[in-house]
């Protein structure tokens, strides 16, 4: 019980971890092990070998009054017959060799940390100390700034407990830049506070009887909220468990009055009870020894510590730590091996890619997951809940008995998947059983040919659904194409008559077939009124037993390909054309990839298409079986990969053989660029368990499944709030920018056709503040619309002022170094709003803000909110906003993020010169686009950047660009995305980009460009429908002056803000 008292002595205050060795700085995930020994105890090495964890804490020293360390323990130094306990520890570098060692120091509660200066003065002091102390240590590092990037290899960690850092959160922000690592202790809870109140071991999500600020997930949150990026948080957890002695056990809540304070037990001591219960929101199992005691424990289980480690994963957040061995059962008398808890950690914790941080999973997309009978050891565990909305499984076979045959494989599936819902958080995955892939047209035709015998099918196919539980069956009569004249009645008959039978709560699906639907054997009435969703085979789109080569899932035509018929485009489009509504079809994407064995060699430097080469015919049992094997074939020597620009696929050349397969950046192009602008119903994904689930090679378990997941957007409606703040602001804005006109500009929107009821916001665009600290406009006819824009006030909940900063940087620094001047410039602002009945500001001083100045434009910022707070609108307080470029990825550099997350708004500006300098490439992509084996960034790639920063998403406005980017061309054929451009480019200005659309309407003949306008409608909507999944505070519109306000092209007035301004899509 040592080592718990001395434990919990330590997360009263505070602990900084200084590194004594120095190693190589790593991105990836980190794992916190501790080795505690006690005062007088010592340690083997031999027992932490095993583990793989990537930060060891040797603790916990303390400062003395002389500044000197005491020591950690009594056996710290060299005895005559050992080596001593920090020979011992440093010695973890011959076994961990990657890992980096920690001096944990504990700081009492007058030692917390308050300010800048102290933290600079209290790192000086500890570094000083540690290299007196610890001078003989080899490697030992000799210096400490306390300066952000200084000594970049220096680890440095700040560990704080869950009480403390909910009394100061306000101070995170301050101190993350000068630490590696904010480690925060679950075990000390504010609740815990009171020694007799029982309390669950670090709980994960609050219930009616965890408050939020116990969990986890509030204390994550709080964080992030206060600036913290994500992956510098580590969660600390505990092992074993958390002991009370209570009057009812079996009954006990987190946060009832215990008989006794509790006691620290190991694993060892309570696993043995057989009374064992889960609290899924705690992610806890409880415990009942005795008639008296109740245990809440960290179980080395997926439904307890598993569920743990899985949210971490999922929220982007640095890593996880986890105290003590001791703890932890290092004898393995649990039957689960020595260290359980640590090692589950080390299997399970696979932090996500830092470009795939946390995702607001507000709507349930629809991807549908197949999985087959030979996924004997698919673990679904792996995968987070809204990652498939559903899981078809199968095959199940039609009998000719009439019977439908499940084996023993499918039904363990099924148990499996079935299990992993139950047991999951907020999981409404659906079951869907597949009937009939594998079987022939001729057992088809015989089960479903008389009325008898697919009157018994069709009963036998309700009771299976029933006996399994399951919410769907899916129709898959695709194993061979539909080749006989009455296939189509047939199969007509039967849907009609299984509709009839299924309950209308059973989901029917139907699969087509490609060359079915190319012969028009479907009667696409009958399978359009009797089935909730159709999934098109756009991946079975060509066979490796065919005599040439192809692609099975090419998005687009292309050269090579047998027909332009062959396409998941043109398949899509057909159905679109004999009436399915978009949102009933399912576009389908395989993990599994098509092997051709080329007949002849192919030459890199002649061949130019590498479809359509003769092949030899390849049956299945020749093909390669996974993701993980691709990619492991990609980087032999002699393999070569190549992007197949107008098919949107990959292919991959080895030695004599072209394998044709998905990648991410094809999954991405058919989930976002294609499915959701077009509105589909959803996506399926073939040979989910071929996905490297893993994460083997690439490092990113289902990397295709996750491809899809990232870009996917589909139907979600904005919450209304119905708090008192939404009188002053929307829940989801759509912003309007109101550009202020010249007197003699054409095509001229004037105040009085501003669409206000439909705008959330109004922003006028803009006034200029100069040196002088004096507001005005560019012209005087400006400033005149913007004296009658007073009048329309009341037409609109928000009226803002764009306010650019008209000063050099220099004269802008000097503002920002004085404070009469910062105070000056806040009044005249507030004087601004008041004099033009404005309801903020939107601030357009990027350009100016710099690391000089960070510091003292966060007071600034401060000092105007003051301002406005003191003139509020009747009870709305005048709003800030601050305009940053996408550019702008640093975003801590230059700014003080707590402050951004107390705006209004921050607006993100779309990029305003070309990604690329001497090559065509699309303006302003909304996802990174991979192009000459390089990843450009993109819009997403910015807001990642800015909530990695700790913005928060909910203040982000997403700014649709208005204007045109013009690159030349150096040859005139040569076009295409990458293709070289002179290094000289043009801004179109709005009015120009106007002119050229309807320049390059007239010369094609068009009326009025209603395909330009189609066109420009999906584009909107695509952004509005990612706003909202991202959770962003809403969509901007630059700007209603050149939204068609004239009605000129037949589809309305203003359709674009027509389009974004409704909230469901």
């Amino acid at each position: 019980m040592m080592l718990a008292s001395r434990w919990m002595s330590v997360i009263f205050g505070s602990l900084l971890f200084l590194a004594i060795m120095k190693v190589a700085a790593t991105d990836a995930c980190a794992f916190y092990c501790f080795v505690s020994p006690g005062m007088k105890g010592t340690f083997e090495i031999d027992s932490f070998r095993n583990l793989s964890c990537t930060h060891f804490v040797y603790g916990f020293s303390r400062i003395r009054p002389d500044m000197s360390l005491r020591g950690v323990t009594a056996r710290d130094n060299l005895e005559v017959t050992s080596p001593g306990n920090l020979r011992k520890f440093l010695g973890l570098r011959n076994t961990h060799p990657n890992s980096t060692l920690l001096l944990g120091i504990h700081l009492l509660s007058h030692d917390v940390l308050h300010d800048i200066r102290q933290i600079r003065e209290t790192s000086k002091n500890l570094v000083d100390i540690v290299r007196r102390n610890y001078k003989d240590t080899p490697k030992q590092e000799q210096a400490l700034s306390m300066q952000p990037s200084s000594l970049p290899l220096f680890r440095r960690t700040l560990a704080i407990s869950s009480r403390w850092m909910w009394r100061v959160a306000d101070k995170l922000n301050e101190l993350v830049d000068y630490v590696d690592h904010v480690y925060i202790v679950m075990e000390e809870l504010p609740s815990s506070e009171d020694k007799y109140s029982v309390s669950h071991l670090d709980p994960l999500m609050p219930s009616d009887s965890i408050p939020l600020e116990d969990t986890i997930s509030g204390c994550i949150d709080t964080m992030l909220s206060k600036g913290v990026p994500a992956e510098k948080i580590i969660v600390g957890l505990s092992s074993g468990g958390r002991t009370y002695k209570v009057h009812h056990p079996e009954s006990t809540l987190h946060g009832e009055i215990a008989v006794k304070p509790h006691m620290r037990q190991g694993l060892q001591d309570i696993c043995q009870y057989s009374k064992l219960s889960f609290d899924s929101n705690a992610a806890c199992a409880v415990i009942l020894q005795g008639k008296t005691n109740w245990t809440s424990s960290n179980f080395p289980n997926e439904q307890s510590l598993g569920k743990k480690i899985k949210w971490i994963a999922q929220e982007g957040l640095g890593g996880v730590g986890i105290f003590s061995p001791q703890f932890d059962d290092p004898m393995g008398k649990c039957e689960l091996g020595p260290y359980p808890s640590h090692n589950l950690i080390g299997k399970m914790l696979k932090c996500r890619v830092r470009n795939h941080p946390r995702r607001h999973r507000s709507a349930q997309c629809t991807r549908l997951c197949y999985v087959d009978n030979d996924a004997e050891q698919f673990n679904p565990w792996s995968l987070l809940p809204h990652w498939c909305s559903h899981f078809v499984i199968g095959p199940v076979d039609i009998q000719l008995s009439d019977n439908v045959e499940i084996s023993t494989r499918v039904k363990n599936l099924i148990n499996r998947i079935q299990e992993w819902i139950r047991n999951s958080d907020d999981n409404k995955s659906r079951i869907v059983l597949s009937i009939g892939a594998q079987q022939t047209n001729d057992i088809w035709r015989v089960e479903v040919g008389t009325p008898i015998k697919r009157k018994n099918l069709i009963n036998n196919i309700n009771n299976v659904v029933n006996a399994l539980n399951a919410s769907g069956v899916e129709i898959s009569w695709t194993f061979e194409p539909l080749d006989a004249f009455m296939d189509s009645s047939l199969l007509s008959q039967f849907l009609v008559d299984l509709n009839t039978v299924l309950p209308k709560s059973i989901q029917l699906l139907f699969s087509v077939n490609s060359d079915s639907s190319i012969n028009s054997r479907y009667n696409v009435n009958v399978i359009n009124s009797t089935t909730d969703l159709i999934i098109l085979h756009t991946h079975r789109l060509h066979s490796s037993r065919q005599p040439f080569t192809g692609h099975h899932s090419p998005m687009f035509t292309g050269p090579g390909l047998r027909n332009d018929q062959i396409s998941a485009e043109t398949f899509v489009k057909d159905w679109i054309s004999r009436g399915v509504p978009r949102e009933k079809l399912i576009l389908s994407v395989t993990t599994v990839p098509t092997v051709y064995a080329l007949k002849e060699v192919f030459d890199n430097d002649t061949d130019t298409n590498v479809f359509g080469l003769p092949a030899i015919p390849v049956p299945f049992t020749r093909q390669i079986p996974s993701q993980t094997k691709v990619c492991e074939t990609a980087k032999s020597n002699n393999s070569r990969v190549y992007w197949i620009e107008e098919s949107g696929v990959p292919v991959l050349l080895h030695n004599s053989e072209l394998i044709a397969f998905e990648n991410e950046k094809s999954a991405k192009i058919k989930a976002a660029i294609w499915s959701s602008i077009n509105n589909l119903g959803g996506l399926a994904i073939h040979g989910l368990s071929q996905d490297n689930p893993e994460g083997d090679c690439t490092g990113r378990p289902y990397p295709i499944l996750q491809s899809i997941v990232d870009t996917q957007v589909c139907t979600i409606c904005a919450t209304v709030n119905e708090s008192k703040a939404s009188k002053c602001s929307s829940s989801f804005r759509t912003v309007c920018n109101y550009r202020l006109p010249e007197l003699e500009e054409v095509q001229r929107l004037d105040p009085t056709g501003i669409p206000f009821e439909r705008c959330d916001e109004v922003v006028v665009e803009h006034a200029v503040i100069d040196a002088n600290l004096s507001i005005g406009f560019v012209s005087e006819e400006q400033h005149i619309v913007a004296k009658q824009l007073i009048r329309f006030r009341s037409r609109t909940k928000s009226m803002i002022m764009s306010l650019r900063c008209g000063m050099g940087r220099d004269e802008f620094a000097s503002l920002m170094q004085s404070r009469a001047k910062r105070l000056k410039m806040a009044s005249s602002i507030r004087s601004f709003v008041d004099d033009f009945s404005l309801t903020g500001v939107e601030l357009r001083c990027a350009d100016m803000v710099s690391k000089l100045t960070k510091l003292r434009f966060a007071y600034f910022l401060r000092l105007l909110k003051k301002e406005m707070r003191n003139h509020k609108d009747n009870e709305c307080e005048k709003t800030i906003s601050i305009r940053l470029s996408a550019w702008h990825t640093n975003l801590r550099e230059t700014y003080d993020v707590t402050v951004l997350n107390s705006l209004h708004h921050v607006v993100l500006e779309p990029f305003s010169v070309p990604l690329l300098s001497d090559a065509a490439f699309v303006h302003s992509p909304l996802f990174p686009v991979d192009i000459t084996q390089k990843s450009i960034t993109s819009i997403d790639s910015a807001i990642r950047n800015w909530e990695r920063a700790g913005l928060m998403l909910s203040k982000i406005l997403l700014q649709i660009p208005s204007y045109g980017m013009e690159q030349s061309l150096v040859n005139s054929t040569d076009i295409g995305i990458g293709r070289p451009t002179e290094k000289q480019y043009a801004i179109i200005g709005q009015e120009e980009l106007t002119k050229q659309i309807y320049e390059l309407i007239n010369s094609l003949e068009q009326d009025c460009g209603v395909a330009w306008v189609d066109e420009i409608f999906l584009y909107s909507h695509f952004h509005m429908r990612y706003a909202l999944r991202e959770g962003l505070a809403g969509v901007g519109l630059m700007s209603l002056n050149e939204d068609d306000h004239m009605g000129t092209c037949g589809s309305g007035v203003f359709p674009i803000l027509r389009s974004i301004s409704v909230k469901c899509y």
